[in-house]
């Protein structure tokens, strides 16, 4: 079975964090809501979320692909967080799926050196864009080797289903 870990920490936009849990289980992937912080994620829009799992119980090899939410400062506490870049980092390593919205394609991915994707997008503010540089192409979701990013909130059931399909998992619910 698919096992993928959706990452979420204190700040993280709700619907680009449930959008891709609801529809990955919905397609019978195991999904983990995996905390950076605690068991309880405050989101952006003040909606709080249980955790699965936390990050520094898991074991990161388990994944076939994670998901990394936008939002702020949702984006900058993963980023900050030593063992969710370790994760990232050894999915990318083993070619597995990274896929990220809004943000965090380029707090999370472009801010270590970890957006290796030809092109890419992220939420469309100066200050996400400037980061991506010439990879930035402005699409709602974009697939690019084994990466998916897009663009935010509006975007968040396509970024989703742009995923399930990814993994070759049935989206026909």
């Amino acid at each position: 079975m698919i096992k993928v870990a959706v990452l979420f920490a204190d700040g993280t936009e709700e619907i680009e964090g449930i959008s891709p849990v609801d529809v990955l289980r919905r397609a019978k992937a195991e999904c983990d809501i995996v905390s950076v912080g605690g068991e309880y994620i405050q989101g952006s829009h003040g909606i709080t979320i249980k955790a699965d799992k936390l990050i520094k119980n898991i074991d990161i090899s388990a994944y076939d692909a994670v998901v990394i939410p936008g939002g702020m400062p949702g984006a900058t506490n993963i980023a900050k967080c030593e063992k969710a870049i370790e994760m990232i980092k050894h999915i990318i390593s083993k070619g597995k799926l990274v896929a990220a919205i809004c943000a965090s394609p380029s707090v999370v991915l472009a801010q270590n050196d970890l957006l290796l994707a030809t092109s890419a997008t992220c939420f469309n503010a100066d200050c996400f864009t400037s980061q991506l540089g010439k990879k930035y192409t402005g699409k709602d979701v974009e697939s690019s080797e084994n990466f998916i990013t897009a663009d935010g909130p509006k975007s968040a059931l396509k970024f989703s289903l742009a995923i399930a399909k990814y993994l070759g998992l049935d989206i026909n619910f």
